[in-house]
Parts: C-alpha cells; structure tokens; sequence
C-alpha cells in the first residue's frame, strides 16, 4: 500500500474515531439491564437553532394597548358599570362619578359664554361705528381684543368640559365612557369612593397581543439581537422585538422585549421561563437538555455503544429546557441516554 493510501486510511479511521472516543471507561450493560433500569434513548439531531441563554421573564401587554381612563374631575364614585375580565364595545358607560368641580366648571363656562356674548355684540358695534367714522378705530380695536380674550376663556372651559370625552348630566354627574373596545383589567375605585382629579379610575385592554420581557445580563448583550427566536417553558415561540443598550447600576442588566403568539394561553403578569435562540451553525448537534451530565466538571453524554455505554466529553454551545446544542463530540445518529442517568453514574463509579 502506498504511503498516500496509509495516509488516506488513517485518517479516515481517525475521524471515525473522534466523536466515538472514549476519555472514561466504558459501562459494559446489557439490554435486559437497561429494559430493568427504564434508560430511555434519543437519537442525536442535526440542530437547526442553537441556544444563546436561558431568562427568567414576564409576560406584559403590548405597549400602548393598556389605556388608563382617569377622572378629569374629583367626585365621589355613583356606579361602577364593569368588573376586571369583561370584553366591553366602544362608547359603553364605565363609571359614574358626582363632582362639585364639574358643576362649577359648567357654571363658569356658561357665564363666560354670556361675557362672550356681550363682548361679541360690543365688538361689532364699535366695528360698524368704526366703518362709518363714527367712533375711532383705536376703540373697535380694543372692544375686538376683549372680545378675543373672552373668546379663549370660553375655549379654555369647554376643553375643561370635554376632557376625557366624559358624558355630562343634568343632576351634576358625568359618566366616563370606554373611547375603544377591549377588556377590562383593573377598576381601581368602588361605588362611594373618593377619586382625584386625573386620578386613574379604570384600565383595560384594547389588545390581545402579548409580549414578554426579561433582564438580560450584561455579558450577553451584543450576542442577542432583534429578530432572534424566542421559546417558552410552555413551547409558545415567538421573536425578540428589542435589546436595550444601556445597564441598570442596580440590577446590571437590561432590558430584552420579544412577542409571542395570542394562542398561547399566558396572561399578562405571568412569570415564565424564555429560551433565546439563533440559527445554528453547520456542525452542530441537538441531544434532549436531560441528557447531559456534569462529570468532572465537564458537560458529558452517555453515549449507547455495543456493549453498553460510554462517557463522551462534549462542548456545549447552549442549553435550554428542553435541548442543548452541542458543538463538537457527538455526531448525529448516535443515540444518547435520556433517563436512568443517575444509575449510570453509579454504575460508572463503582467500576
């Protein structure tokens, strides 16, 4: 044989060799033994995603879709109309609410409507005097400016009135009225209450988007990027919509923000578990996240062989809890313990 083909021969046996190589002994196990020990085997995968870390996260409403109805006047609470959870249709009554302010808010806009009206017919008689070089037009001019001048008090009380687009009533009260559909979150005040001025009275929800957010660490920001998939504990997938750039002194992290699909029965609120994950490089392999070990203080498979099993040392990219992306040690096809792991390394160690 010639030394090309030595060469062309050994190789190819080192590289059949590498990802079966063994650094511990083998655990020489028969099939009655493994059927009796219930050692479940998975088939190693080509990975189609690698994992980049593992967050802990809270599901949030999508900004801008959990509107806050305030109060524009203080007054006592009359009726709450609506309860947390309940889908409500545009222009339906919410809450009723007695206010001392909104009363005098009306007088005063109704005499300032009067004072307007005075100001206008002034106006025009010292305008048409004016035009007939009866009276001076430096007189027509100042009655112009005071009918300007009312005319803004007016404007400043009926934009008092209207704030909110509250629903005004005879007896002194205003209800206030859901501006959009959505369901109600929270009804911060009840029936005989006091509210504030501006005081938030109700929250709902005009959206049933979701998103998620999480504190990512400081060492993994650069590496997570807008568009990276995102899965849940529960399986939901979704993406990253944003990374912040800027750390917290406090928790030395920042903030991460991803979107998830409506059907994945979480709520707003919800503490979860989110798994961030990219694209994975040609080479690399998928094993169940239960199949790695910690074995001398390195990531470790139980790799199923003819007789048994093996150790095999691997580099673990990243792990999340259902999978651990391995970049080098394994190949796909082979097959690799998921369950019984404890008695394997019991069997490992009394060799």
């Amino acid at each position: 044989m010639s030394l090309i083909k030595c060469l062309v021969v050994t190789l190819g046996l080192i590289a059949w060799l590498a990802p079966n190589s063994v650094l511990a002994a083998d655990i020489a196990i028969s099939q009655a033994q493994i059927d009796r020990l219930k050692i479940l085997l998975e088939e190693v995968r080509p990975a189609s995603e690698q994992a980049i870390a593992l967050l802990p996260a809270t599901i949030i409403p999508p900004m801008n879709s959990r509107i806050a109805v305030p109060a524009p006047f203080a007054g006592t609470v009359v009726s709450v109309e609506v309860l947390p959870g309940q889908t409500i249709e545009q222009g339906r009554t919410l809450m009723t609410i007695a206010s001392r302010e909104l009363v005098e808010t009306l007088s005063q806009l109704r005499q300032a409507e009067a004072s307007l009206a005075a100001a206008v017919a002034v106006a025009e008689r010292y305008k048409g005097l004016a035009d007939k070089n009866i009276a001076s037009p430096t007189r027509a001019a100042e009655t112009e400016a005071q009918r300007a001048a009312q005319q803004a008090v007016v404007d400043e009380h009926r934009r008092l009135v209207s704030l909110g687009n509250i629903k005004t009533n005879s007896d002194g009260s205003y209800a206030l009225i859901a501006q959009r559909a959505g369901r109600i979150v929270e009804a911060n005040v009840a029936p005989g209450a006091s509210i504030s001025a501006m005081e938030p009275a109700i929250v709902f929800d005009t959206s049933d988007e979701l998103w998620v957010e999480a504190q990512l660490p400081a060492s993994l920001i650069g590496k997570v990027h807008p568009g990276d998939s995102i899965t849940l504990d529960s399986g939901a997938k979704g993406k990253v919509l944003s990374v912040g750039h800027t750390l917290d002194p406090k928790t030395r992290s920042t903030t991460l923000t991803g979107s998830i699909p409506v059907s994945s029965g979480l709520v707003p609120g919800q503490m979860v578990t989110l798994s961030i994950h990219r694209e994975a490089a040609v080479s690399g392999v998928e094993v169940p996240a239960q199949a790695v070990v910690w074995l001398d203080a390195a990531p470790s498979v139980f790799v199923r062989t003819q007789t048994g099993f093996a150790v095999q040392p691997v580099v673990l990219q990243g792990k999340t809890l259902r999978a651990a992306t391995i970049g080098s040690g394994l190949m796909a096809g082979q097959k690799v313990a998921v369950s019984g792991l404890a008695q394997l390394e019991n069997l490992l160690g009394g060799k």
